[in-house]
């Protein structure tokens, strides 16, 4: 081992590495044994020197970032209890249960079918199942407020993921129209939709405020349009044209305050407008868009 690793655990279980089905299954030949792949490879990277580690960071993206939520204090409890400083960073993986927002007893019945699906209850933090349904503790708002190890969220209030799959589903209006919005450059959206937009918004900003304060957790929220960051640099950075920072400060600069306890950086940006920021989608409109946003931002 070198003074920093970096291991990547290739997610393919569907359960948050929480499955432990002993039978296969037999219409599809599958087996949910996600717990016992995350096990196996913790014992051989403990095996192969991350015992000795110091400083250890846990992270995931998207379902990862669920993950990572979901195993944060178990990781530092039972698997590096040694390390001198252990951290969490939960990326876009703060699925909104979101009440008020269309969809949301299906949101709740999807995740309930896939703990019974994966037999993941005996898995689930405790602190959460003793109070609600385990399909109830895969929503981040249920799980956070217990989590005892830090933990930095990094986040879009205007994810994408959530928007196409998790709420314009269950929202009137054809497909075609809500892809034109959501799956290109934001600029076919119509007025109703740039609403519906922001009341997601909304809903996102004021679920995390209603979380508990925490000194050791750090907190990124910005406006891109765009879900996952730390596995691709044009997300990670939102291109250099949009000068993605909240207090003066990156993503990767945030985060590495945090870590080494420089400082506790918790910033939501409350700009009501989605930014088109990912420069892979249309170099000429978004660009244009992210210059004229920072012309009309110039001090």
């Amino acid at each position: 081992f070198y003074n920093w690793n970096r291991v990547y655990l290739v997610y393919c279980d569907g359960s948050s590495f929480l499955g432990d089905v002993e039978e296969v299954d037999p219409q599809t030949n599958l087996t949910y044994r996600g717990a016992r792949v995350f096990n196996a490879i913790m014992e051989d990277l403990l095996a192969k020197g991350m015992s000795n580690a110091d400083n250890v960071i846990l992270s995931g993206g998207s379902a990862g970032g669920l993950a990572t939520l979901l195993h944060c204090d178990s990781f530092r409890q039972h698997i590096v209890p040694n390390a001198k400083r252990v951290k969490c960073i939960a990326d876009s993986g703060f699925f909104m249960h979101a009440k008020n927002l269309p969809g949301a007893k299906e949101r709740e019945d999807f995740f309930t079918r896939v703990v019974e699906l994966h037999q993941m209850a005996k898995s689930i933090p405790p602190s959460c199942t003793s109070k609600m349904n385990p399909g109830l503790c895969l929503f981040p708002e249920n799980l956070v407020d217990d989590i005892q190890t830090p933990l930095f969220i990094l986040e879009s209030s205007f994810d994408t993921h959530q928007i196409k799959e998790m709420i314009t589903p269950y929202i009137g209006g054809g497909k075609p129209e809500w892809d034109d919005c959501t799956n290109k450059n934001l600029v076919n959206c119509n007025s109703t939709q740039l609403e519906i937009l922001q009341e997601f918004q909304k809903t996102f900003i004021n679920t995390l405020q209603n979380l508990k304060c925490s000194s050791t957790r750090g907190m990124f929220v910005h406006t891109c349009y765009v879900h996952s960051h730390i596995h691709v640099k044009e997300e990670s950075t939102c291109s250099s044209i949009s000068n993605n920072m909240l207090e003066d400060k990156t993503i990767a600069e945030a985060i590495g305050d945090w870590f080494f306890d420089r400082n506790s950086f918790q910033h939501i940006d409350t700009n009501n407008m989605p930014r088109n920021c990912t420069k892979t989608l249309d170099d000429n409109v978004f660009n244009q868009k992210c210059i004229r946003f920072i012309n009309s931002h110039k001090k």
